[in-house]
């Protein structure tokens, strides 16, 4: 396949601290985007997860910042003892809420808007070879991605949302 090039490109330098990045949410209502580190130093010393929150337009300008207490996931399960590493961040688009997935901790965090805790869930390394990609469509029905390995497939995972309220049968 030939692909035409692109020459509107516009690169950024020196907007995020020194770490490591892999998980990045762009809301295209608000025109922002949401960039959360997997493993940057300044987060190990105050046992935390950092992000960034970047206002998008013609250019990118900082917004704002948030952070995980990595204390309160150890406080649900004991699975962070080196820290939490987040390689995916998404906003559920009917309940606002945020779910963070992390291939090295093999869990998936959700916070409400304000990045409190609501729930943390161990993901089966059976059904989760390697949990990395993390998305919502416009019905809030949640995918996650697995990378693949030399014995595994990549694949991807759908979960339907649930319509039920908590008390109807």
């Amino acid at each position: 396949a030939v692909y035409e090039e692109i020459d509107s490109v516009m690169e950024w330098k020196n907007l995020l601290p020194e770490g490591e990045y892999e998980g990045m949410y762009g809301d295209g209502v608000e025109g922002k985007l949401y960039v959360i580190c997997k493993n940057c130093g300044a987060d190990n010393n105050h046992n935390r997860v950092s992000g960034y929150i970047f206002q998008v337009g013609d250019s990118i300008y900082p917004a704002g910042s948030f952070s995980i207490d990595v204390d309160e996931i150890k406080s649900i399960t004991g699975k962070v003892k080196r820290g939490f590493r987040p390689s995916g961040i998404a906003k559920n688009p009917v309940s606002g809420d945020w779910y963070i997935v992390s291939s090295v901790n093999k869990l998936l965090i959700v916070t409400d808007v304000n990045w409190k805790i609501r729930e943390v869930c161990t993901l089966n390394g059976n059904m989760f070879n390697q949990p990395e990609g993390i998305c919502f469509d416009a019905d809030g029905h949640l995918y996650i991605s697995n990378e693949g390995d030399d014995l595994v497939e990549g694949n991807i995972l759908r979960f339907t949302r649930s319509t039920k309220t908590p008390h109807s049968k």
